[in-house]
């Protein structure tokens, strides 16, 4: 039950991770999103992972919710990359003064 409770943990947050992602393509804005944020959420799934890994180490046996945090993790990385993309294009474009204004 405990695996199954963490398992649909780890799905919802894939979910939310990829309306963001979405969100982000479709406006080409990351507004409201911090990469520090983001950095924290990975930070947690490799935490999920070392922990999985442990318990490999020590049983014998490796969790299958691994592959979901690894998933989840490879999938905010994504997040995070496009959240510095389009901070950084913004900040660009803020700097960028046309010509005789």
């Amino acid at each position: 039950m405990q695996d199954s409770l963490e398992a649909l943990m780890l799905f919802t947050f894939s979910i939310i991770w990829y309306w963001s992602i979405a969100k982000m393509l479709t406006t080409r804005q990351a507004t409201g999103k911090s990469a520090f944020f983001v950095v924290l959420i990975c930070t947690g799934y490799m935490a999920g992972i070392a922990s999985k890994l442990v318990g490999w180490q020590m049983s014998g046996v490796l969790s299958p919710l691994i592959y979901l945090y690894c998933w989840n993790l490879i999938v905010t990385a994504v997040d995070l990359l496009l959240v510095l993309h389009f901070t950084r294009h913004v900040q660009m474009q803020a700097t960028v003064r046309p010509v005789g204004g």
